[in-house]
């Protein structure tokens, strides 16, 4: 997460006055540009290109910094070798997404990924979790969904799901805390929490 708060940071700095972490951290989870026009603010239509292009240019070449958290590899092994059926819910578009999964091998974790890029709907609408739920087979009661955005919490409260949510330190509104179904400050917190609910 501190790299991409800093990657948007970095590409609406020269537009408006720098963003807070928290200010940015409440945009993430939709598609690239949404979430750009919202930092941007009046001044989209002038400076969202120019945004854009800067933040790829900051990002290109430098996805190895997007690392999984500690105890990820091994909680997703456990998972697989339990057989349970893993899938992805991201506002990233595709081809980023799984650049990322490939500089990492995780890919074959995932039985389903939904990208920002796939629906005409972005978080915190529902439809990329439940389509997610629906490739992989299962239904929305049998669903641990685990997520340290503001919109990943309202996606998975609105989609009826059991929804994990890692705030890392920062302060979400209450709103947010009351919508989740557990609370963690830490991913490792978070990722026992995953284990208990299919050991």
């Amino acid at each position: 997460m501190p790299f991409v708060i800093e990657t948007f940071i970095y590409a609406v700095e020269p537009f408006r006055d720098r963003p807070s972490v928290s200010e940015v951290t409440a945009q993430l989870g939709g598609p690239l540009e949404a979430c750009l026009r919202n930092l941007l603010g009046p001044r989209t239509t002038d400076s969202l290109a120019a945004a854009k292009e800067r933040l790829l240019q900051y990002e290109h070449g430098q996805e190895e910094k997007l690392r999984p958290f500690g105890g990820a590899r091994e909680l997703l092994t456990s998972l697989q070798a339990q057989g349970v059926k893993l899938g992805i819910w991201t506002g990233r578009d595709r081809w980023s997404m799984e650049r990322i999964l490939e500089i990492h091998r995780l890919a074959n974790f995932f039985q389903a990924t939904v990208c920002g890029d796939d629906l005409p709907t972005h978080k915190p609408d529902p439809a990329g979790l439940l389509r997610a739920i629906e490739l992989v087979g299962a239904t929305a009661d049998e669903t641990v969904f685990m997520g340290d955005a503001d919109a990943d919490v309202l996606g998975g409260h609105t989609a009826g799901v059991h929804t994990i949510f890692v705030h890392q330190g920062r302060v979400a509104p209450a709103h947010i805390h009351a919508r989740a179904s557990e609370v963690y400050a830490e991913p490792s917190e978070a990722y026992a929490a995953m284990a208990r609910h299919f050991g």
